[in-house]
């Protein structure tokens, strides 16, 4: 069914390339599915492609935090929270902030 769900989402972007949403989807899947690697490289992709897609940041840094790339996933909350700051998102600069702290005592 996982591999059924991962097809879809697939499908769906194949006929929608431009949809952020299905990339971030698949992204999510992947982790679901334990390809953690091809989920922080869709991810990294994204963001590349479209910084303003604010919740990449915080399930990137996370990723990155659970595979003891510290540094990484500190600087993926940086530019997160300057994303947010851009964008007025209060909510999600705060959860990314939160984020970050825990990260950062973690240390």
């Amino acid at each position: 069914m996982s591999i059924d769900r991962l097809q879809q989402l697939r499908q769906l972007l194949a006929e929608e390339p431009g949809d952020l949403f299905l990339r971030y989807a698949i992204a999510l899947e992947h982790r679901r599915l334990g390809a953690t690697a091809e989920a922080i490289a869709d991810l990294e992709a994204l963001l590349r492609e479209a910084p303003q897609h604010i919740a990449s940041y915080y399930q990137l840094a996370l990723m990155l935090a659970e595979a003891d790339r510290t540094d990484d996933a500190l600087d993926v909350c940086d530019a997160g929270l300057l994303q947010c700051l851009v964008a007025g998102d209060r909510k999600a600069r705060a959860e990314l902030q939160e984020l970050r702290n825990t990260i950062a005592e973690a240390e």
